[in-house]
């Protein structure tokens, strides 16, 4: 499994209307690997890593996450991966346990 990726991105094309937020990126991330993804705003780097949770449908190109395509098989990869969304934070009001229990619900457990 050391040899195998996690993710293999070849191609990633995503755009707004007339204008491409992604161009043809091209990516390999094994397993274990530590990948950020660094650039301005307007990079693209949240529609890349949307596309890469299956939030967000892509344009153009091949994305497969721990071999599964996210925009065909994402309920088959989501029990598999861990994901943070970019804004996150908790409730003023909520308590301890609460909070706790709450992220783990949105996987569907």
């Amino acid at each position: 499994m050391s040899d195998e990726l996690a993710v293999r991105v070849r191609g990633l094309v995503k755009s707004y209307g007339s204008v491409q937020a992604v161009r043809g990126i091209d990516l390999d991330i094994r397993h274990g690997e530590i990948f950020a993804l660094l650039g301005p705003n307007g990079a693209g780097k949240t529609s890349t890593v949307e596309i890469l949770e299956g939030y967000r449908r892509r344009d153009g190109g091949e994305v497969a996450v721990l071999g599964c395509d996210p925009g065909r098989d994402r309920a088959k990869m989501l029990p598999h991966v861990g994901i943070v969304l970019q804004k996150t934070g908790v409730d003023s009001t909520s308590r301890p346990p609460g909070s706790t229990r709450r992220p783990g619900g949105t996987r569907g457990r």
